[in-house]
């Protein structure tokens, strides 16, 4: 937060915060989140780098509606991340799920294939909690994550879509992440 400060003259929205964290962490476990190591290890540097380099964008969505990204990856990168994340209302006290406002992230590469999120399969038994994450449409969790191992270099595009938004218009952040193969 002091680190943001310093470089934007301003405090921080604490989403904006989270999915910078959540983004530049450093994978722990199965490819992708876990439900052992969650997201991995915060990597403050990265985190920072992030928020310096102002890698990230806000908008707002309606129900029903979509909006597009672009954002370049440049050549010779290791591996890229991209997050989309909302801060989401409050569920009612025994609601069947938490997730009031859902929103929706695919990534198209410069070939053309389309992405979906890593997803975890939550059925509560130690076989399946232990499975790595999938790509697949999530209609469970406020943060989405996209990533390319190797990707090629050239515009991609993410497309958020309000799938389900009945209190909105929802406010989200994409952030995204490029690992050069560099030793810092």
């Amino acid at each position: 937060y002091e680190a943001y400060e310093d470089v934007h003259g301003t405090k921080p929205n604490s989403g904006l915060m989270k999915a910078t964290v959540l983004n530049t962490a450093d994978d722990l476990g199965n490819t992708g989140p876990d439900f052992i190591h969650g997201w991995g290890r915060i990597n403050a540097l990265k985190a920072f780098e992030a928020l310096e380099s102002s890698q990230w964008v806000l908008d707002s969505l309606g129900d029903g509606d979509s909006t597009t990204i672009t954002i370049n990856v440049p050549s010779g990168t290791e591996n890229a991340k991209f997050m989309l994340y909302w801060v989401d209302p409050e569920a009612s006290a025994g609601a069947s799920t938490a997730l009031i406002n859902d929103l929706d992230l695919s990534v198209t590469n410069p070939s053309s294939a389309v992405k979906l999120p890593y997803v975890l399969d939550h059925t509560p038994n130690a076989t399946t909690l232990a499975l790595p994450a999938i790509n697949a449409a999530d209609h469970l969790n406020n943060m989405e994550q996209v990533e390319y191992h190797s990707p090629e270099a050239g515009d991609y595009t993410l497309k958020i879509k309000g799938y389900d938004i009945p209190f909105g218009p929802q406010k989200f952040y994409v952030v995204y992440w490029f690992e050069e193969p560099t030793i810092t």
